[in-house]
């Protein structure tokens, strides 16, 4: 009897200090976050696998690379090629009906004119129409209406720098009496955009370069480049080329007008992000 209390001691002993041994290895794992497999096959036993820490080559090569970001401008300076003039007709009548005629008549003298130098329809644009009464103020008279106003205004483009004063000539005798003004464009934009493009980014490498030597480091490859926002000021219409191509006439090669378009900056924005070494 005593024999068989003791081996039951024995067995419950062995039960407890395994029960202790598993929760041991229960509570290791849940503080390290280690895995635990299967039973082993050849023992019956449980084996306890933790994956090793990450090494320091390891993590170091994981992590991003230590990089230099900067924003660099090129700029390109051409010559402008094209522009676009815009001209006005104003008349002025007693009845507004009168004035508007008046103009009308003005307006498609002065189209023809423009068609008659080789400007295509697709090119000239109705911008502008009003009519406006006309009062007495000199009289004090504010109130009363002594006439009526209109005025009708066209925008060219795609003239070619070379007629645009033979044309402002042309226009001016059909009737036009107003000149509004005058923009300039390229008509090889995209080439000269290019190339501000490429001395965007060569000027990134150089303020990069002054940037990492002294922080005692040097360049690595290029890791990202943006385009920065891009001024079409100067860009032609290809739209416009196109119907100024196909309206190609005997136009007058003047420069009446003492056109002088001067240099263009066509400008491209970058930023450019490099890996340091």
């Amino acid at each position: 009897m005593k024999k068989r209390n003791k081996m039951n001691c024995r067995m419950h002993s062995r039960t407890l200090c395994s029960l202790a041994l598993a929760a041991v290895c229960a509570a290791s794992l849940a503080l390290t976050g280690c895995s635990a497999s299967t039973s082993d096959a050849g023992t019956g036993g449980t084996v306890v696998r933790v994956n090793a820490a990450q090494t320091a080559d390891t993590a170091q090569a994981a992590s991003p690379s230590d990089t230099v970001t900067v924003t660099s401008k090129g700029s390109v300076y051409a010559v402008p090629d094209l522009a676009e003039l815009r001209f006005g007709v104003r008349t002025q009548a007693e009845t507004a009906a009168e004035a508007q005629s008046a103009n009308s008549s003005g307006v498609d003298s002065v189209i023809k004119a423009l068609k008659d130098n080789g400007v295509s329809e697709d090119n000239i644009q109705t911008t502008w129409y009003d009519v406006s009464p006309q009062y007495d103020w000199n009289t004090g008279n504010g109130d009363t209406i002594t006439g009526y106003s209109v005025s009708t205004s066209l925008s060219v483009k795609g003239v070619a720098i070379k007629e645009a004063g033979g044309l402002i000539s042309a226009c001016t005798e059909a009737g036009a009496n107003e000149f509004n003004g005058v923009s300039y464009s390229c008509s090889q934009y995209a080439a000269f955009y290019s190339e501000a493009q490429q001395k965007a980014v060569e000027a990134s490498k150089e303020k990069a370069s002054v940037l990492a030597a002294a922080a005692g480091r040097s360049l690595g490859p290029v890791r990202s480049i943006t385009e920065g926002w891009q001024d079409t000021t100067y860009e032609a219409n290809m739209k416009t080329m196109a119907a100024m191509d196909a309206g190609k006439g005997a136009g007058p090669e003047s420069s009446a007008a003492g056109f002088m378009p001067g240099e263009a900056e066509i400008t491209a924005n970058v930023t450019v992000t490099y890996e340091l070494k």
